[in-house]
């Protein structure tokens, strides 16, 4: 893909090394869950990343969707505006400025934002409860039976205007995701039930 070669290409940059060791180390991540949530929900590709979908990641999707500690959250803003500069000295995007302010402004909120539990998916609140619970998230039998559980018993909706609420049925795998996403409940939470990949747990994981 694309945006795996601009990630290379980053990392023999300037601006990629004028970031700290532990920046750096979260860098592949912080871009490559950047760049899928900004296409998976805002249909929008680097040439096109916007001001207001940038906002809308980093406010609700980061939050809501990224299961990861402050290394991450605390390295979202320098690596995200060392990658626009990047962008931007190569032609590839022009509004690099304009992101980079947008990122500035919010980046604090998003990092509260994402330390509050009210403000996380179902996924997310699902992984969270496994960690507590002694469940690791690369042991896929244990996880599948950990989700499951959570199912059968009813699970909390979190986020959101509607605040909890409970499912008292098994959710179909191709019906609507309760997290309130839009996609499909196999393609969204339900994949919680397969595989974490554990090259992600290093810096984090996203669903």
């Amino acid at each position: 893909m694309a945006r795996s070669f601009w990630v290379d290409e980053f990392e023999k940059s300037a601006e990629y090394s004028g970031l700290s060791a532990a920046e750096r180390e979260e860098s592949g991540f912080i871009i490559g869950v950047f760049a899928e949530l900004m296409y998976n929900y805002s249909l929008e590709t680097p040439e096109k990343w916007s001001a207001a979908a940038l906002a809308e990641c980093c406010l609700d999707l980061f939050p809501r969707k990224v299961l990861s500690g402050p290394e991450f959250y605390g390295a979202v803003e320098p690596v995200l505006t060392a990658f626009f500069a990047f962008l931007q000295r190569n032609g590839r995007i022009t509004n690099a400025a304009e992101l980079t302010r947008r990122l500035r402004e919010v980046a604090g909120d998003m990092i509260r934002r994402a330390n509050q539990p009210e403000n996380w998916g179902l996924a997310k609140t699902v992984f969270v409860g496994a960690l507590r619970d002694g469940v690791g998230l690369s042991d896929e039998t244990a996880l599948a039976r950990y989700v499951e559980e959570w199912n059968e018993r009813g699970y909390p909706r979190t986020g959101g205007a509607e605040g909890p609420r409970r499912v008292d049925r098994k959710v179909g795998r191709n019906e609507p995701c309760p997290c309130g996403s839009g996609k499909k409940y196999k393609r969204c939470c339900g994949a919680a039930a397969k595989a974490v990949d554990p090259p992600d747990m290093a810096g984090g994981t996203h669903n």
